[in-house]
């Protein structure tokens, strides 16, 4: 074969090739846009040597999935919200909000999140959402500790996911950021080391290089299809779900039960509904005590309360939902009992005298009456159902005598 018909068909496989990608990549952005939050990628969020990462300072960013296409947009201190005085200077009742990613306000923009949408019910209300993505108690104490206290303020809103925020894990010297943990005396404290300045530098350089920084190829590659490649991000979540769904389904379950393999997919809150708590569990609910009552101690100095908002599991919501979900991951329904943690929760609360309110019960009526509240795959709230945690909030705090002071 001749030099010059090889040349020819491989420019017609490359064209071809990227005439593909072009197409894919086109009917990805009009009809499914996808984007990452790529947590350590720098593009909305970087290392923080105190709470482990923050928003970008005044960073806009789209975050998508096949379900919702959202604008995420930071203030001056990379929170998800506008700038706020941290003297009220408007009369207003203040609330700061701390909380994982429903807090934060994963697939919503900006003001439909249910702080600031209970900011539509009454004016005199101002919120401050501190929440991030994949927080948890503990560490939103540190954030309470280390920003929101520089704020004046009535209320501090913990929102409680009850799908994971009851975490167990043990903080160690070696740690960095420094963790909530118990030292050898068994005292409640921070533990761990802060890094150098230096070596936070270094740590947000490698994980957001400028452009003008100096990075090898594959990264410069990467960070290059990352950001103008949507069907890179469609692919990957793609993949990712095929993933979980096979691993989650009861062919998968019976496969390995016939090679003699106990097998249960990973699925943390039902540890949590078991009649009895295993080990771990028991010490969840011990670091839980210790973290509400070291917030509210913060809090009391400040003059403001604690507000606890328990945020409902999807599977809570129907029994339906719970029970295709649980059989589908190779565990038996009848097993659990899925409104035990908020009870627990609730005697919690008031053996430390705070403030709670439970959304369970209201999502389970809504969600009867047909109300699409979370996305079905994504599993997070949608507008609905931030719109109605808001309505529930408003009306809880109204009844409270909270909003006339």
């Amino acid at each position: 074969m001749h030099t010059r018909a090889i040349i020819i068909r491989l420019s017609a496989i490359l064209i071809t090739i990227f005439g593909c990608i072009f197409i894919l990549e086109l009917l990805v952005r009009l009809f499914i846009p996808q984007s990452d939050l790529r947590l350590g990628k720098g593009h909305l969020f970087r290392y923080e040597p105190y709470i482990g990462f923050e928003g970008i300072p005044n960073s806009t960013g789209v975050f998508a999935k096949t379900e919702f296409k959202t604008t995420i947009t930071h203030n001056q201190e990379g929170f998800r919200d506008i700038h706020h005085e941290r003297k009220h200077t408007k009369n207003r009742f203040r609330i700061i909000t701390l909380g994982d990613s429903f807090t934060w306000g994963h697939g919503v923009n900006n003001d439909e999140i249910y702080m600031k949408v209970l900011e539509q019910y009454d004016k005199h209300i101002e919120t401050i959402n501190m929440g991030g993505p994949g927080g948890d108690p503990p560490g939103e104490l540190t954030v309470y500790q280390r920003r929101g206290l520089a704020y004046e303020h009535d209320v501090v809103l913990l929102g409680f996911f009850m799908g994971n925020n009851l975490v167990s894990y043990q903080a160690h010297p070696h740690d960095s950021p420094p963790r909530w943990g118990y030292n050898q005396k068994g005292e409640f404290t921070l533990i761990g080391s802060v890094l150098s300045q230096e070596e936070v530098e270094s740590i947000r350089q490698r994980s957001q290089p400028p452009p003008s920084a100096p990075h090898n190829f594959i990264q410069h590659l990467e960070n290059f299809v990352i950001r103008h490649f949507q069907s890179y991000t469609f692919i990957g979540n793609i993949q990712s779900h095929f993933a979980t769904r096979l691993q989650g389904s009861i062919i998968y379950t019976r496969l390995l039960q016939l090679l003699g393999i106990d097998y249960q997919k990973a699925y943390g809150f039902l540890n949590y509904c078991l009649e009895e708590d295993p080990k771990d569990v028991k010490f969840g609910w011990k670091l839980l005590k210790d973290t509400l009552q070291k917030m509210k101690g913060l809090a009391a100095q400040s003059g403001a309360d604690v507000y606890i908002v328990f945020i409902p599991h999807i599977v809570q919501t129907s029994k339906m939902i719970y029970e295709t979900t649980v059989r589908r991951l190779g565990h038996d329904p009848d097993h659990y009992d899925t409104e035990k943690p908020n009870r627990q929760l609730k005697l919690l609360c008031a053996s430390l005298q705070i403030d709670c309110l439970d959304l369970l019960p209201v999502f389970k009526k809504e969600t009867a009456r047909g109300k699409v509240l979370y996305y079905p795959r994504d599993t997070h709230w949608t507008a609905e159902g931030h719109r109605l945690a808001a309505r529930e909030i408003f009306y809880d705090l109204k009844q409270k005598g909270w909003l006339d002071r």
